[in-house]
């Protein structure tokens, strides 16, 4: 009797593991596509596989036609990529430190690269060649808490910067690159952002829009940095931020992943 309800007890164990292995199994796992979608309106809509390490920086050409995006590793270079991620060509005549970040002035049609580390601002043709270096002056003693992110102001060509942390600043440089503004970014509650990574200027709306790549967060503000609306992303290291101000397609590209994310934002 008692070898009989031995095997009973391990049958029904048998089955009970059968059970769990199938539920958890088949289970999928979180989809961060589908929270950004059900709490924020930024709707997933695809992701590509980038052949670039540490992406770190991106936006449109200004022909629409592709997108710039750079690598923070040293020695890399200023990538032109398609908007599913295929490596179109690269900038030879320049290799890059740290490199942040990325723009395009529409105006002259130049790039404009963030190097974290020399806290410096570059202007480049798309053929590479430098046009001129810019220092930005920010108090970050850490050499890796230096510039994340840069955009362009073609309203009145200024050039917006963002400091990463300590300290966390939105910095303005006029068109002869003096600051004209230097705002801590303090936000709370459903705005708050622990790092500054990624940086775009709506000139359409005139709104900026903050990546945070430890907040896993989006944050819009509008022209004096009050935000206005919080978008959660569902994981670290978004480094980039580019918006089609057409379609509001959101382009977005993952240091840690090596991906480019395609977004659409839903009113």
């Amino acid at each position: 009797m008692k070898y009989i309800l031995n095997n009973s007890f391990k049958l029904l164990l048998i089955i009970i593991l059968i059970l769990v292995s199938i539920v958890f199994g088949c289970a999928e796992p979180l989809d961060t596509s589908d929270e950004i979608e059900n709490e924020s309106g930024l709707v997933f809509v695809d992701s590509y596989l980038l052949p670039i390490n540490d992406p770190s920086g991106l936006v449109i050409d200004m022909n629409g036609e592709f997108l710039w995006t750079v690598s923070d590793d040293p020695g890399q270079y200023v990538y032109k990529i398609s908007f599913t991620g295929d490596v179109l060509g690269y900038l030879s005549g320049y290799k890059g430190d740290d490199m942040e970040g990325i723009t395009m002035n529409p105006n002259d049609g130049t790039l404009w690269i963030a190097e974290e580390k020399f806290r410096q601002i570059v202007q480049l043709t798309t053929d590479g060649e430098v046009l001129q270096i810019v220092d930005v002056p920010v108090e970050a003693q850490n050499p890796n808490d230096g510039l994340e992110g840069i955009t362009w102001n073609p309203n009145n060509n200024h050039v917006y910067v963002v400091n990463e942390k300590n300290p966390r600043k939105f910095i303005e440089l006029d068109t002869d690159f003096e600051v004209v503004r230097s705002v801590p970014i303090d936000f709370e509650g459903e705005f708050t952002l622990l790092d500054l990574s990624g940086l775009f200027y709506d000139h359409i709306k005139d709104e900026i829009w903050i990546v945070s790549d430890d907040s896993q967060r989006l944050v819009i503000t509008d022209q004096e940095l009050n935000p206005l609306r919080a978008f959660n992303l569902g994981r670290d290291k978004f480094e980039g931020v580019a918006v089609d101000l057409e379609t509001y397609r959101v382009y977005m590209v993952n240091d840690r992943e090596n991906r480019l994310y395609v977004f659409d934002l839903v009113d």
